[in-house]
C-alpha cells in the first residue's frame, strides 16, 4: 500500500487514533482535541472522514458512535515523513544529518557513541 503525507491538522487526529485504546470512538477523539487544539466538533469529525477516505483509518459505525482504526500505522508514516525529510532537506546525505544536529548541540557524544555502536553491531 502507498501512503500520501498528509496535513499538519490531520497529523494531529492521527496522533490521536495511534495513541489510544484501539478502536477508539469519535466521542474520546473529539474530546482530546477539543481539550488539546480548541478545534469544534465539526472540524474533528471532518477531518476524521478525510482521513478515512485517504484510507488512513477505518470507521466501524456504531448505534450513536463511530470508531475508528488506524490503517495505516505510526511506524509506516514516521518512516514515509523520515525519508522525506532526510532526501528533501539532506540530499540523502547522513553526513549532512548527523552534522546538523551534532552543531547544533541536538546531539552529543553519547548519542554518536551509541551510534557508532549500533552501526558495528549491524
Amino acid at each position: 500500500m502507498s501512503i500520501m503525507k498528509i496535513p499538519e491538522s490531520e497529523l494531529e487526529v492521527m496522533k490521536v487514533i495511534w495513541g489510544g485504546e484501539i478502536p477508539i470512538s469519535s466521542k474520546e477523539i473529539i474530546k482530546i482535541l477539543e481539550e488539546k487544539k480548541c478545534w469544534k466538533n465539526t472540524t474533528i469529525l471532518t477531518l476524521l472522514s478525510r482521513l478515512a477516505k485517504k484510507k488512513f483509518i477505518a470507521a466501524a459505525k456504531g448505534k450513536k458512535i463511530t470508531y475508528y482504526t488506524p490503517i495505516v500505522t505510526e511506524n509506516e508514516y514516521l518512516g514515509l515523513e523520515t525519508r522525506d525529510f532526510f532526501k528533501k532537506v539532506h540530499g540523502s546525505s547522513l553526513k549532512s544529518f548527523i552534522t546538523t544536529l551534532h552543531d547544533n548541540n541536538d546531539i552529543t557524544e553519547d548519542d554518536l557513541d551509541k551510534l557508532d555502536k549500533w552501526i558495528r553491531n549491524r
